[in-house]
Order: structure tokens, then C-alpha cells, then sequence
């Protein structure tokens, strides 16, 4: 071969011997890297320089040049090039195919729609990215309400959302805009005013954590019909076996933002659009025929808590506690009765409940402007503002606003009221109204919250009641022994040692009995309540050894993703989700029909609310199943005396003891509490035996201090006290016999 190029040898030209596999007068095959180079005997730098017999014996090399390369099902992948000097065919070895990612229906290119729906596919996609961008021509509220929940869980872990949508024709609906802008995190929305120009695109491209990404275009808009069962046809692509489709669609994309018909979509754009907005018809627009949401509407408990509130106004209190348990709406509750307000005020402790709480008053007022006030959000004009108590507390917060800033607020979870965040921002505001939510309303420290609303209990429905009504689904209580020995647990602060107690509870043996308890007593959806993250991920690892279907949700980078983890539950393709402090409050789960607890609860509070989360009713279960384990330290008596919803003193839990042995305690409608022998040892273990009255002596001070009254004879029996078997003749003896002193607070 002769070589000249730029007087620099030609690594073709001048091969290595070793390295030439076929040889002939034409042309010449050498290993090139981890491929091959097919190259033509003469040294010319383009295709066209070649004569025609050069570059058929070139062509006729490449299939036998392939075969080298391939196994069975592959294919080589073939490149002219024509820098370096010398003009050659590249031949790379082929890429193994991705295979469908984890969760993905399946990997064929085409997304038929109908059974083949396309929501099905998005799922695993969205959750897969640290990056979606999403170009869409319309987007309809239902379709929006499908995708919002993992497009939230991209966001919260710090994932990035680009989303261009287009006014033709007027199809994209207002609310459904509203919806995606209450979207909080790294989110740009756009819109493309398509007056002068159709706007038709549909496609969404991904951007995974690691190399590469995926690329779905096709005829899909953003509404149910589309995403679910409509005929529409969508292909995928995903890269690294062809980056090309997916760098190009991406290019589109920021040329597409680059327009001048691309503007922000801001909560101004989306009134001005309202307001200018004429429906299209079906016939015209092409857009599919869908029911419009339903409006919600009160039920029947809360109907007579907003009776109540009105009424509670009309005699001139400006503040009041509503008790009501969870699964009774008490946000929906709170978006009814502050219809009317022009600005309102909703606080809370935990981003969940400040999401959840957007979502219903979303429901209820979809025109009004909702903004969030925490983290890197502080939206202080929005008609509606949820806000962070961590965040607003703050003094260089709180006194942005003005003491009359708000006509109405709301403070959830109400039983936080005591704490010095929450007392600053109360006393900071002066609302036309202040209303108090809880369902939980006991405080360990001993908080006085009827005192933060003006001693206004306006309206009460207990757990009991609400499933005494229908409202809420009946439980079977399940209360099992524990073997962990939590005496060896160290205590700080009034709760065990975390790391210390995931050690302890992370065992097999204690693994393996929660299991056998579920498949003894549980139903097909769970979610376990765990310790720790660790504890979540072992429980999760070691149910899958055992065949269940099972993951762990958590704060964590091993979490799965909670929208789709939650989502696979309801289909059923899910047996249990092992979850911590993630469904305590603000997530409604109404399709799971066992609780396990497999944690050790300090808080009355904290265990009812996880109680709650299997309490929603649903068609497909006819009861709750309660499965909770018993431990040998006083901290389980705070179970026992919540779930019977007993006063203070061992007394009355000596007594309820007795009672329930005895089968004389009626639980609601359907409701069934039963412990195991072991378990009922451990609590009559637990429960200190009486002294000589001193116990009776602390009941009576305790009822003096809160009822400012002194109790009767059959208030003292109903506490668990017999005072005749103290040595007092009867109670009247009892009080005659103690000091001054020891029975006034």
C-alpha cells in the first residue's frame, strides 16, 4: 500500500501484520480497537474518490466482516469514516439490547394502547429519571391527575421537570394547568400560544441517573383516555443502543422553547387564558369526550361539622378544635367551611400533609391560587398559602406578614398546637375564624389546646364513632408477643435508641414470625410500619426471599418509588410495602387491608395515625386486620390504653385488662380486639400494682387539675379504683382520710 498523508504514517496503511485478518489486492481487513476497519487498498480520504470496483468490493467485504463480529441475534454496527485521511468502514461490535427496565410491561418498540395503555410504561420511565422533559399539545385534568403523583415523587428527590404544552384551540383545560403548577421543586412550565401556528407534539424524553436515557413520541396527549384505554400509538426508544433519536428529540425540544410563541406558564397567564378561553367541541377540536370531575360535596359527619362551625361563629368565637378521626376528611373539612374566604392560611408540620391539603382544596376551589410557604417556595401572595410551621415560625418569616393578612386558618394536626412554633405563629395572626384540626387530641406533655381556641370544642367524631357510622372500615386487632428484650434497649430522650433498636428487631427469627403472623392473620395489601431504614430494607429483602412481593419506602436513596410502590399495591401487584414515618399523616391509603406494626410506639398519637391508614373503606375488603406486636417495657401499655381509649393510671388499665379477658367490653360494629395469652402476660406484667391508695390519690388530683371538679363514686369505679379495698370505708372514707394537700392541685 502507498501512504501519504501530511507525510504522517496511516495507522490503516501501515498496519501491524498481527493485526491484518484478510488481505487482498482491493481491499484490506485489520482489528481496529474492539472492532474491525474495512479498508480500501489505496489511500483516498472519500467514498466518491474511490472507483466503482473499489467500492463494490468494499460492500461485498462488510457482511463477512459483520459475521466475525456477531453472535447469534446481534448485529454489527457499520460506519463510513471519512477523517484521518483514509477513508474506511468502521465495524463496532453490537451493543446487547437494554431489555425491558424494571416494572415495564414489555420492550417492544410500538405502545399499542388499550390493554397496551401507555400510563403502564411511563411509571417505571419517570421513576427511572433524575430529568423529564414532556411536550404535549393539550393537557386535560384527568389525564394530569394520573401522572401527578410520580412527576411529585421526581421532584421531592431532587429531579427536574420541563414541560411545554400549547392553547390550540382551547382545548388544554385551566384546572388541569393549575394542577401541574401546584407542582413544587425544579419544575419549568412553558406554554406555546399556538394562535398563528397548530401545535401538535406529543412526546416525553428521559434522562436517566446514570448514562443514557429513553424517548417516547407518538399520538398521546396528557388525558386519561390517551394514557389508559384509548387506541394511540406511541414509539419508544431507548438509548444507549442508539443515542441519535434520543439527542435529536432533545434538540427539538430546546428549539421548540427558543420560539417566540413560548412563554412562561404563570398562575397571571392561566386567569388571562380562563377568561379568554371557549371550550372546543369534540367534533372540532379532536380532543376525547370526558366526564368532567365531580365537585366534592360534605358527607354526612361532615356536614354536621360545618353546621356546627357556622353556629359556633353565630354566638361570636372566633376559634375552635374540630376532633375528627382519620379517614373523616378533616382537610376537605377545612377547604369547605373557608369557601367563602377571600384569603386563607393552611399550616402544618410535614411537607406530605402541606400536599395533600393543596390537593383538596384544589378539589373544592380549582380557580382560587394555591401557594406553598416552605422550603425554597415562599409564595406569600397566593389566595390560599400552605405553610411550613419550621418555616413560618421564624421571625424573619412571620413578620412578613401582616397580623390581618389572613380571613381564615387552618392549623392541622392540632395536638402540635402546644409547641412554641406553633404558639408563635397563632399569636402572631388575629383571623376572622382560627380552626383546629386533630384527630388525635390528647398530648403527652400535657398541652392545653382547647386553650389555644378559646375553649371551644365545636365539634367531635372519634375513631369509634366513625366506624359505628360507616364511614370507616371495621379492624380486627391482632395483639402479639414480642421477643425482642427491650430492657437492653438503651432509652434517650423519651424514645429507644434508634440504631440500638434496629439492631434488635433486624433478626431473622423475629422476621420470620411477622411473617408467619401475616400469613396467619393478614390479608393481600399491607403496609408494615419499621424502625428504621435499615429495618424497612432488610424486612423488604427478607419477604422476598420468602416469595412475597415487597419493597421498602422510605426517606432513603434505596427507597422505591413511593407514588408507584403505592400504586402497584392497589393493582395488586404488590403483597406489602415496608414503609417509616412515610404514611403516618397525609397519605391516604384506601385500598390496603393489613397493618403491621412491627415498631414500638411512643406516641398515642403516631400509632393511631398509622391504625388510620388502614381504616379508609373500600369495596374490597370487609375489614381491617391489626397486626401488632407486644414488648416487655411500659411503653406498650400506650397501645393498649389508646386502641380501649382509657384515661390515666394503671387503674384503668388493670380494670380494662379484666374486662376484655372477660369478653365484656363491646368494641364497634364488626370490631374484634383479641391478644394472644403471651401478650396479655406481658401487658399484666407491665401494669403497676396499687399501694395503699396513692395511686387512687393521683387519679383524684389528676381529675381535680382537669376537670376542676372532684369525680363521683361511679367516675372512680369506671377509672379501674375500687376504694373500698384500700381500707377506706368506700370513697367518702377515701377523701375524708387524705390531707388537704394531697387532694387539691
Amino acid at each position: 500500500m502507498s501512504c501519504k498523508a501530511d507525510d504522517l504514517p496511516c495507522p490503516l496503511c501501515d498496519a501491524a501484520a498481527s493485526a491484518i485478518v484478510e488481505c487482498d489486492a482491493q481491499v484490506i481487513l485489520i482489528r481496529h480497537g474492539t472492532g474491525l476497519a474495512l479498508a480500501p487498498r489505496r489511500h483516498v480520504a472519500r467514498w466518491r474518490e474511490l472507483s466503482a470496483a473499489d467500492q463494490a468490493a468494499l460492500a461485498a467485504g462488510i457482511g463477512p466482516a459483520q459475521a466475525l463480529l456477531e453472535t447469534a441475534g446481534t448485529t454489527a454496527r457499520v460506519t463510513l469514516v471519512e477523517t484521518g485521511g483514509h477513508v474506511h468502514l468502521r465495524l463496532d461490535p453490537p451493543l446487547a439490547a437494554p431489555g425491558p427496565l424494571p416494572g415495564m410491561p414489555h420492550d417492544r418498540p410500538l405502545i399499542s394502547g388499550g390493554e397496551d395503555a401507555l400510563h403502564a410504561h411511563l411509571r417505571p420511565l419517570i421513576d427511572r429519571a433524575r430529568a423529564v422533559d414532556l411536550s404535549v399539545s393539550f393537557l386535560m385534568t384527568s389525564g394530569v391527575r394520573l401522572v401527578l403523583p410520580h412527576l411529585r415523587d421526581l421532584l421531592d428527590r431532587g429531579g427536574e421537570l420541563r414541560l411545554l404544552t400549547g392553547d390550540y384551540l382551547g382545548v388544554t383545560e385551566p384546572a388541569a394547568l393549575r394542577l401541574i403548577a401546584d407542582l413544587e421543586g425544579a419544575r419549568r412550565l412553558h406554554v406555546f400560544q399556538a394562535a398563528q401556528i397548530p401545535f401538535h407534539p406529543k412526546a416525553w424524553m428521559f434522562t436517566f441517573a446514570g448514562d443514557g436515557g429513553a424517548l417516547i413520541v407518538g399520538s398521546s396527549n396528557l388525558s386519561r383516555s390517551a394514557l389508559t384505554d384509548g387506541i394511540e400509538w406511541n414509539l419508544r426508544h431507548v438509548d444507549p443502543v442508539d443515542p441519535a433519536p434520543l439527542l435529536a428529540a432533545r434538540a427539538a425540544f430546546e428549539t421548540l422553547l427558543a420560539r417566540p410563541e413560548v412563554t412562561e406558564l404563570t398562575p397571571a397567564w392561566i386567569d388571562a387564558y380562563e377568561a379568554r378561553r371557549i371550550a372546543p367541541q369534540p367534533t372540532a377540536s379532536g380532543a376525547p369526550i370526558e366526564a368532567p370531575e365531580t365537585a366534592p360535596t360534605p358527607h354526612e359527619v361532615q356536614a354536621e361539622a360545618l353546621a356546627a362551625l357556622r353556629a359556633t361563629r353565630a354566638k361570636g368565637y372566633g376559634a375552635g378544635l374540630v376532633v375528627l378521626a382519620t379517614g373523616l376528611g378533616k382537610t376537605f373539612l377545612a377547604a369547605f367551611d373557608s369557601a367563602d374566604a377571600a384569603r386563607v392560611l393552611f399550616v402544618a408540620h410535614r411537607e406530605e400533609i402541606l400536599t395533600q391539603a393543596m390537593a383538596a382544596f384544589r378539589a373544592v376551589r380549582p380557580r382560587a391560587r394555591l401557594g406553598r410557604y416552605s422550603g425554597e417556595e415562599k409564595d406569600a401572595e397566593a389566595d390560599i398559602v400552605f405553610a411550613s410551621v419550621q418555616t413560618l415560625a421564624r421571625n424573619a418569616h412571620l413578620t412578613r406578614f401582616d397580623p390581618r393578612a389572613f380571613d381564615y386558618i387552618v392549623v392541622d394536626e392540632f395536638h402540635h398546637a402546644a409547641a412554641a412554633t406553633y404558639r408563635r405563629i397563632i399569636d402572631h395572626f388575629q383571623p376572622g375564624f382560627l380552626l383546629g384540626l386533630t384527630a388525635t387530641p390528647d398530648r403527652s406533655d400535657g398541652g392545653d389546646l382547647l386553650g389555644l381556641c378559646e375553649e371551644n370544642l365545636v365539634y367531635e367524631c372519634d375513631l369509634w364513632s366513625g366506624i359505628d357510622r360507616g364511614l370507616l372500615a371495621p379492624f380486627h386487632y391482632f395483639g402479639v408477643p414480642d421477643p425482642v428484650e427491650y430492657s437492653q434497649i438503651p432509652w434517650r430522650s423519651g424514645r429507644f435508641d434508634e440504631a440500638a433498636l434496629t439492631e434488635a428487631v433486624a433478626t431473622q427469627a423475629r422476621a420470620e414470625n411477622a411473617l408467619e403472623q401475616l400469613a396467619k392473620r393478614g390479608g393481600s395489601k399491607t403496609i408494615g410500619f419499621c424502625v428504621s431504614r435499615r429495618h424497612a430494607d432488610f424486612m423488604a429483602h427478607f419477604a422476598q426471599a420468602r416469595g412475597l412481593r415487597a419493597v421498602a419506602v422510605h426517606s432513603g436513596e434505596t427507597s422505591a418509588p413511593r407514588a408507584s410502590a403505592l400504586k402497584a399495591l392497589e393493582d395488586g401487584d404488590l403483597d406489602i410495602v415496608f414503609a417509616v414515618d412515610m404514611f403516618n399523616e397525609g397519605v391516604d391509603v384506601p385500598s390496603i387491608d393489613t397493618v403491621l406494626m412491627l415498631r414500638p410506639t411512643e406516641s398515642p398519637v403516631i400509632w393511631l395515625q398509622q391504625l388510620g391508614r388502614g381504616l379508609r373503606r373500600s369495596a374490597e375488603k370487609t375489614h381491617l386486620a391489626v397486626i401488632d406486636y407486644i414488648g416487655n417495657h411500659r411503653i406498650f401499655l400506650t397501645k393498649f390504653r389508646t386502641l380501649l381509649k382509657l384515661g390515666a393510671g394503671d387503674g384503668a388499665l388493670r380494670l380494662a385488662l379484666e374486662r376484655l379477658t372477660d369478653k365484656l367490653i363491646q368494641f364497634p360494629v364488626g370490631c374484634e380486639v383479641t391478644y394472644d395469652l403471651q401478650a396479655l402476660d406481658i401487658l399484666r406484667s407491665l401494669i403497676r400494682q396499687p399501694r395503699d391508695g396513692e395511686e387512687l390519690a393521683a387519679f383524684y388530683r389528676d381529675f381535680r387539675e382537669r376537670h376542676s371538679t372532684r369525680p363521683t363514686a361511679s367516675e372512680v369505679q369506671h377509672a379501674g379504683f375500687n376504694p373500698g379495698r384500700t381500707g377506706h370505708a368506700g370513697w367518702l372514707g377515701f377523701v375524708g382520710k387524705r390531707p388537704p394537700s394531697t387532694l387539691v392541685a
